[in-house]
């Protein structure tokens, strides 16, 4: 969709020296990985899991890119400044819950907390918690 861009975590890029947390890359709606990131804020967003692609994880035992969080970045092209960057982690502590997918668990991202399936949320910030290895989500009413 235009003006969003897709987030997945790159198993094999490392960014910096040293353990930095996880690697997000960004897709744009052109379909090319414009970025490498640690951290990244998005809005209105929607979690996606390929059916055909987890189901290859599974039967293969070898991870591919199937799953990612689709949303607006906080870059406003037109006015070219960052707009809506996002709370940070600790300021949304209160009103966010930890997500997580692993295809060999569940068929689609869940709240670590409860278990629960998660197909869209408000925001969702990459690289909080301990080391920056936390996604944490403000869901949908």
């Amino acid at each position: 969709m235009k003006g969003f861009v897709q987030v997945y975590r790159n198993l094999n890029k490392k960014l910096h020296d040293g353990d930095h947390g996880p690697v997000y890359s960004v897709r744009g709606d052109d379909g090319l990985v414009k970025n490498h990131t640690c951290h990244l804020t998005l809005w209105d967003c929607s979690l996606r899991v390929g059916k055909k692609g987890k189901q290859r994880v599974r039967d293969e035992k070898r991870k591919n890119v199937h799953a990612y969080i689709q949303g607006r970045e906080g870059w406003n092209e037109e006015e070219q400044r960052w707009t809506n960057i996002g709370p940070d982690c600790y300021s949304m502590a209160k009103r966010s819950v930890g997500i997580a997918y692993n295809p060999y668990k569940n068929d689609s991202f869940v709240r670590v907390d409860t278990g629960e399936s998660v197909y869209h949320a408000e925001v969702v910030v990459f690289g909080c918690g301990e080391k920056g290895k936390e996604v944490r989500a403000i869901l949908r009413d």
